[in-house]
């Protein structure tokens, strides 16, 4: 995929228009608390979601998080019931392969789709027939990283990780992370017993404000991998798939 199909990121606002069939969008989406706080039952996306979506936000033990859950679905509905010509409560889905959501839609649909959120902020990644993962996280340390990372990257990525300063690792592991999460995701199915099979590896250039190919490795298993930070103190990778890969 050249890169002038770099994807674009921008604020979901109601104003924001729908991307075009030949764009890669990931719309940015705030799930802080409101007037309402966290009642997410009084949030107004919640007359959208059906009863299974508002059924999971009430299993959360947490109200934040039914919050945060709802308003992260209510988005996808409106961003989604824009490019169908349809109502975000009448947008309907089914589980693909390894949980991923579907479109359900007469004759089905090429709009294809990917959701990720860390703390109050979300990223939903639209395009036209490609498939695609996103993934994002808060820079922060993990205790047991080390431990992650033998087990969940290669030998090659292990002894990369080892070699890096402390005071670097935080970040490298992060950003590791989410190129593992994002090809996973892609693909559909879960990360235990797959992220060996491949290497992203970590980087060390800080990504930008803007999607930039990942480095040093722009692709990995035919997606190609690009990386933001879409707000300060987090990261985000998004993998795409190649025009028609949607099927």
């Amino acid at each position: 995929m050249p890169d002038d199909l770099a994807p674009a990121l921008t604020d979901h606002l109601a104003t924001a228009s729908p991307p075009g069939r030949g764009e890669i969008r990931v719309f940015r989406v705030d799930l802080s608390a409101g007037p309402e706080g966290d009642d997410f039952r009084r949030l107004a996306e919640w007359a959208d979601l059906d009863a299974e979506e508002r059924a999971r936000a009430e299993r959360l033990v947490r109200p934040r998080d039914g919050r945060r859950f709802v308003r992260c679905r209510g988005a996808l509905r409106s961003l989604l019931g824009g490019l169908l010509g349809a109502t975000a409560a009448e947008v309907a889905f089914r589980v693909g392969p390894g949980g991923k959501p579907i479109l359900v839609q007469p004759g089905g649909s090429r709009w294809r789709f990917n959701v990720t959120h860390s703390d109050e902020l979300a990223l939903i990644a639209v395009a036209w027939d490609r498939e695609l993962g996103v993934d994002v996280e808060r820079v922060r340390p993990i205790q047991q990283a080390a431990r992650i990372v033998e087990s969940y990257f290669t030998a090659a990525e292990v002894a990369e990780f080892r070699k890096l300063a402390e005071a670097d690792q935080a970040e490298a592991f992060i950003r590791g992370w989410t190129r593992k999460e994002a090809v996973v995701k892609a693909q559909g199915v879960g990360l235990a017993g797959l992220a060996t099979e491949f290497e992203t590896l970590f980087g060390l250039a800080p990504p930008g404000e803007s999607f930039r190919p990942c480095l040093p490795m722009p692709e990995v298993l035919g997606w190609r991998l690009w990386e933001a930070t879409p707000r300060p103190g987090h990261v985000a990778t998004l993998a795409v798939g190649p025009h028609g890969g949607g099927g």
